[in-house]
């Protein structure tokens, strides 16, 4: 037990931020084709090309990879990068140990947050 009575409360937030930088299961039962997404943006994450884009029917940021030999292509989505703090959903358990490797939620995070607001500039003017 530790002697400062902010003990918990710093146990809480260091808590929450590691949560934070996990990406959330999300699976899909209706996923969508990644080859229909409008590419919004590409990045180079652990050495692998990644697009994002959306989909009329799910208006959402997706992340896919752009690679013929990944199946499934689709990895997720992103969420909360309107309030600059963007949550990766993974819609295929196959991506999950991938997205846990180093820093790659971390990376994929930075370019969607990167993309979105290229986008919002460019529509925005």
């Amino acid at each position: 037990m530790s002697l400062s009575r902010y003990a918990p409360h710093r146990l809480r937030v260091n808590y929450l931020r590691a949560l934070r930088t996990l990406p959330i299961p999300a699976p899909q039962t209706e996923p969508i084709d990644p080859e229909r997404l409008t590419v919004l943006g590409r990045a180079w994450i652990d050495r692998r090309r990644v697009v994002f884009g959306t989909a009329t029917d799910a208006p959402r940021l997706w992340v896919a990879f752009n690679e013929s030999d990944t199946e499934p292509s689709l990895l997720g989505y992103m969420t909360g990068l309107a309030c600059g703090e963007p949550d990766l959903w993974v819609c295929n358990d196959a991506h999950r140990a991938w997205t846990l490797e180093g820093d790659n939620t971390a990376n994929l995070k930075r370019a969607a947050a990167r993309v979105w607001s290229d986008c919002q500039r460019d529509c925005e003017g």
